[in-house]
């Protein structure tokens, strides 16, 4: 990792999330540091003030995509994420994918992950045919993910958070459930989500 991004990323993480203390175990003691107060703020702030007009100009920025224009805001404040959650589903190749876009509310950074789901679990053959022969969308997967990155990063000048942090972890840091030597980059300015490797 660039060690100047390193320190600068990591002096941040220090001002929104408790050193050495255990959110899962010593939880009276996170819960009034300064440190989680500020980003409890944050996470309120946003939500309060933000997050209905950002969401919706971000998804208006998709309106005339045929397939994109679906993208739904699922995003969890309420459990206290750190970023905006958006998400579509679209078919290819008999497989059913999610994309799901993740904007930090801390820093002008996103994330893309896309996932198979089983599509089995949610259509017939018969339905997956159907949906097969109604899907007009000639762009593959990595297309989508390309267009997506490409509003993002133009209209919204965010950067693509560098893949070698998203699974570097923050020895000295725990949030919520989770334990010393398991909270990353990643989650520190997104989500509790476990993103894999693109490598």
């Amino acid at each position: 990792m660039n060690n100047m991004i390193d320190k600068v990323l990591k002096n941040l993480v220090y001002l929104l999330y408790p050193r050495n203390i255990c959110a899962y175990k010593d939880k009276d003691e996170y819960f009034i540091s300064d440190e989680y107060k500020r980003l409890a703020k944050l996470i309120a702030d946003f939500d309060n003030e933000n997050r209905v007009g950002v969401g919706k100009t971000f998804i208006e920025k998709f309106e005339n995509d045929k397939t994109l224009k679906n993208f739904q805001d699922l995003s969890l404040f309420n459990i206290e994420d750190r970023c905006m959650t958006l998400h579509v589903t679209v078919i290819e190749g008999r497989q059913l994918y999610t994309i799901s876009l993740f904007l930090s509310i801390i820093l002008p950074y996103y994330v893309v992950d896309v996932r198979k789901n089983k599509i089995e679990l949610y259509f017939s053959e018969s339905e997956i045919t159907n949906l097969e022969n109604e899907n007009t969308e000639t762009r593959n997967i990595k297309e989508l993910v390309s267009e997506i990155s490409t509003v993002i990063e133009t209209e919204f000048m965010y950067k693509k958070f560098p893949n070698e942090l998203v699974n570097y972890v923050i020895e000295d840091i725990s949030f919520q459930d989770s334990e010393f030597g398991y909270f990353t980059m990643y989650n520190a300015f997104f989500n509790n989500v476990i993103i894999e490797d693109e490598s």
